[in-house]
């Protein structure tokens, strides 16, 4: 067996430097240069040579994931190693419990010497009393500081200040680092996502078709740019989008020109993984920075991919109906599903998702076809393009009577709902003032008190959420206002068109009704109502002269359209 000496003088001397941010003050007195000068110097004046330094500059001491510390480690288990030195205990980590698995078991049960010079801390010398308090100490100070970098940041946050990295399409401003501007390259590629979906298109399609135009990835678009990015480096294809970041994309509302802090929280100091804050407990500044994406583009989106879509039937050459979340049942108010019925031929179709034949509850069918919605609609929409044609000033009369009712209808509601529960929280707030005081005078017992108390406090808490609820709806009701304007923007855009397409859909009715067919024969017959966007359900019985509609769907069959209904 050879001497312990001979083994010391064979095996590397480590010499471990680490440097943090939790180091404030001391940075300078415990820079990488000045750790490793002071640990050579002890090395050679107590004879240790052949001497290897780890660092990790910039890592914190509570979590011993470092690579510089890992790799020591590594050395260690191969059995290369026979001493390490730090400058002090808190060189080698800032947790108690992790710092002492090292020191009382892994270094002795390794036959390794450690030396922490400032601590004065010799395994050789025997067991240091003083490195459990350090221990104990340093842990307390990395605490301390974690405490204070929290509070600064949630000060941060909460003045608005962009706490996180800018997402794919904004960059830093050179001249303010706190304020985020559009990079042009990569928003012209938010604006074509978002476009793609208002055609319908879903994640997986929209990435595969950028991927074919070899659009760069966001990581790989960041480190062409010499940018620096948190996440996954590996990615063998530049150009392989998934359907995950699409779906990221998607739902960033910064893309509107918002700042949104705390999506992410720490549970301590010492795990540093992100876990998802309830979006009550969010942050969010509006129009702080330049949009990508207007507001009413995002919130469109948002309804889209906010709804839950039937897997996509087996079909190769399937394509998703630019009437998919627009349809719904009138009687069960359920949304149509899209379907495509494989026979002789491909015959696109809606029926209602909740139809008891597929073990929902709804009674009927209320089938419809695809080609005949699209027809029916597209109708409907120029009769409104001759309306404006024949009569701008009265059609615009129209609207504004129309918009005018319904919000001083519901603006009225809400207020109303408002001062009700305003007036109810003001009697629980009561309540449980009379609950203390009759259990501090006896009258009601401690547990009757935690029973009512909790009751109402839960009660106070519902009342609070719905009077934000109420104030937020009565604020998007007032710019309905402005909703006529763009009502008529849509539709004169419709008017230089040739033919429907999903983005103007969406951009001009918010969701159809369909009613069951009713009558036999010749006489079928099944209602539609229409709800447009900004105005709702509208009514145009004075303004032109609505004629019967024939159209023919497919051979055999001709589709007769009458003011809000449709006949086959």
């Amino acid at each position: 067996m050879q001497s312990k000496k001979k083994k010391e003088s064979l095996g590397i001397t480590a010499l471990y430097c680490r440097l943090s941010r939790d180091d404030g003050g001391d940075m300078e007195s415990n820079s990488i240069s000045n750790q490793k000068k002071l640990l050579e110097q002890h090395a050679k004046s107590i004879g240790l040579a052949n001497t290897k330094t780890y660092v990790d500059d910039g890592y914190t001491g509570t979590n011993f994931n470092r690579p510089g510390f890992q790799q020591m480690i590594d050395d260690i288990e191969l059995g290369f190693v026979s001493t390490v030195i730090v400058k002090d205990l808190s060189r080698l980590g800032r947790n108690y419990v992790e710092v002492g698995k090292y020191t009382d078991c892994f270094f002795p049960d390794r036959n390794i010497r450690f030396i922490a010079v400032n601590d004065m801390v010799d395994s050789d010398e025997g067991e240091s009393e003083i490195a459990p308090f350090k221990n104990i100490l340093n842990e307390m100070y990395a605490k301390d500081i974690s405490r204070k970098v929290r509070s600064s940041h949630r000060l941060r946050g909460n003045a608005g200040e962009p706490l996180s990295q800018p997402p794919y399409g904004y960059m830093k401003s050179p001249e303010n680092k706190k304020k985020w501007i559009i990079d042009p390259d990569a928003a012209e590629v938010i604006k074509d996502i978002f476009r793609m979906t208002l055609e319908g298109k879903g994640a997986e399609t929209i990435a595969r078709i950028l991927q074919e135009k070899k659009v760069l990835i966001p990581m790989a678009y960041w480190q062409s740019k010499g940018l620096s990015r948190g996440g996954k480096k590996t990615q063998a294809n530049p150009y392989k989008w998934c359907k995950s970041s699409i779906a990221k994309i998607l739902a960033q509302q910064e893309y509107c020109g918002d700042v949104i802090n705390f999506k992410t929280y720490s549970k301590s100091f010492k795990n540093k993984t992100r876990f998802e804050n309830p979006q009550e407990n969010w942050a969010i500044f509006k129009d702080v920075h330049e949009p990508i994406i207007d507001r009413e583009t995002f919130e469109q989106v948002q309804k889209l991919i906010g709804k839950t879509r039937r897997r996509n039937p087996k079909s190769e050459n399937w394509e998703r109906n630019m009437f998919c979340d627009i349809l719904y049942c009138a009687d069960c108010g359920k949304k149509l599903w899209f379907n495509i019925k494989h026979d002789k031929e491909d015959i696109p179709f809606f029926m209602c998702g909740n139809y008891h034949g597929n073990r929902g509850t709804c009674s009927s069918t209320h089938y419809l076809r695809a080609d005949a919605i699209e027809q029916v609609v597209t109708l409907e929409l120029r009769m409104l393009a001759q309306c404006l044609r024949d009569d701008e000033e009265q059609f615009a009369t129209l609207l504004a009577d129309k918009t005018n009712t319904d919000i001083t209808k519901e603006k009225k509601h809400l207020e109303g709902e408002i001062q009700k529960c305003t007036s109810r929280a003001k009697q629980v707030s009561e309540l449980c003032i009379k609950c203390y005081e009759d259990n501090v005078s006896g009258k009601l017992t401690d547990e009757l008190f935690l029973r009512f108390s909790q009751k109402y406090e839960t009660e106070r808490f519902e009342l609070k959420q719905k009077i934000a609820e109420y104030k937020a709806r009565l604020d998007e009701v007032d710019k309905l206002q402005l909703g006529k304007e763009k009502f008529i923007g849509a539709v004169r855009k419709f008017m230089q068109m040739e033919k429907l397409t999903a983005p103007l859909l969406r951009e001009l009715i918010d969701r159809i009704d369909v009613y069951e067919v009713t009558g036999i024969g010749k006489n079928k017959k099944q209602m539609l109502k229409i709800y447009y966007r900004f105005v709702g359900y509208l009514e145009l019985p004075s303004l032109v002269k609505r004629n019967n509609y024939r159209e023919n769907t497919r051979k055999g069959v001709e589709l007769e359209y009458i003011p809000n209904s449709i006949s086959a």
